[in-house]
């Protein structure tokens, strides 16, 4: 025994063990209460902290397993929408094509302002002559009446035309179709597989017999009227807008519709999101309707050339059909973009459930009952407060010496 040891009874030690371990009892109850856990450290029980260690690891890299995998449902949404927008717009150029082969056919306008006898015009092939009566026809094949009137004289030269054009079968270069419009001629061919450009227009006509007469001009400047042509520019315009649209179409650096692929992990496997390019070009839309459609064809073999595509129906049909297969090339990869969709919102959702489940399963282990250590705390107390009272009690056997002195 130590000199500075104090002796004490045997009921005042047993008292005093006794608060010693309650005060422990209250410092393990505070720490659970302040941290609403059970088990802190290893100290507290090594099995069930290490295994709600594993636990909580596992959820935390489901947790950021599943943030990629929202990203991967965004972008993958992002070039649905592109898809659905590429899609308006083939519907828009379809309609344009329809309005197309419904619209007229490439005219030529010639103005007079006089004609006087002897004076010619060529049209289709054929020539036509200036007479100043009818008396004075002697070839009602090829002459016509000029009057003073030149609604009258370009009505005589259109009708001349159209009945040399039956009788002879669409004889000449073209079958040719001629309309009267005041003093003005009109001229556009007959047959479906030629058309009037601008760039093989002199094939057609040639007014320069008639010192009055004058082919007008579109506000292009050219001397050919095509709506189909300009309707053709307007195709053009929205083949433009869907590379734009498959451009814009990324989301977080990955733009699926410009062949841009997306990996998706997931816990114990992973998807490959395989992309495409969208463009006007490897969809299959190079138009022909301002271009040449048969390379190195000329009107005679259906085609308009001279970047005149679209005036003939033939053209036209044949960028319809292109935008009917890139249609259903969409609609097939947007059916391959939808199951990848599926597949990784099922395994969101299964991440996100078995993450909620080993927290569950961590905090069972390891989280405390707050009405248990609420109910210990008051126990604890009174506990406390009475060991405190027998240590008093005890101690005055001790002080009951003092009355011997």
């Amino acid at each position: 025994m130590a000199i500075n040891d104090v002796s004490l009874t045997a009921g005042m030690r047993a008292n005093l063990i006794s608060l010693q371990n309650t005060a422990q009892l209250l410092n393990r109850t505070q720490e659970r209460l302040s941290s609403g856990k059970k088990v802190n450290s290893a100290l507290d029980d090594p099995v069930s902290f290490f295994t709600a260690e594993a636990h909580m690891t596992r959820a935390a890299n489901l947790s950021s397993l599943k943030n990629a995998m929202g990203e991967a449902v965004q972008t993958i949404k992002s070039a649905d929408k592109g898809i659905s927008s590429i899609t308006s717009l083939i519907d828009q150029a379809k309609a344009l094509g329809q309005a197309a082969k419904s619209a007229s056919k490439n005219q030529i306008k010639v103005q007079f302002s006089n004609v006087t006898a002897g004076e010619s015009v060529s049209v289709g092939g054929a020539t036509y002559t200036a007479v100043t009566g009818n008396a004075m026809i002697t070839d009602p094949t090829t002459q016509f009446v000029a009057t003073s009137d030149m609604s009258t004289t370009v009505a005589n030269l259109a009708k001349l035309i159209n009945t040399q054009d039956e009788l002879n079968d669409g004889g000449g270069v073209a079958d040719m179709k001629a309309t009267a419009s005041g003093s003005t001629l009109i001229l556009e061919a007959k047959s479906a597989t030629v058309a009037i450009t601008q760039g093989n227009k002199d094939t057609f006509y040639d007014v320069t017999g008639v010192s009055k007469a004058v082919a007008l001009t579109n506000t292009d400047g050219n001397q050919v009227f095509s709506e189909r042509k300009t309707l053709g520019e307007q195709y053009n315009d929205i083949m433009a807008q869907i590379d734009a649209v498959a451009g814009s179409s990324g989301y977080s650096g990955t733009n699926l519709l410009m062949k841009d692929d997306l990996n998706v992990a997931f816990e114990s496997s992973a998807l490959s999101v395989k992309g495409f390019s969208a463009t006007a070009s490897d969809l299959g839309l190079s138009t022909v309707a301002t271009t040449d459609a048969y390379a190195g064809a000329g009107p005679a073999y259906g085609s308009s050339g001279d970047g005149w595509g679209w005036s003939l129906n033939v053209e036209v049909d044949q960028d319809l059909g292109k935008l009917d297969i890139s249609k259903q090339t969409l609609q097939a990869e947007s059916s391959k973009l939808s199951n990848n969709l599926g597949i990784i919102t099922i395994q969101q959702d299964f991440t996100t459930n078995l993450a909620n489940t080993l927290t569950d399963g961590a905090d069972k282990l390891t989280l405390a009952d707050m009405n248990e250590e609420g109910a210990n705390m008051l126990m604890l107390n009174t506990r406390n407060s009475l060991g405190t009272t027998a240590l008093s009690l005890s101690s005055q056997a001790a002080q009951s010496v003092l009355r011997l002195f």
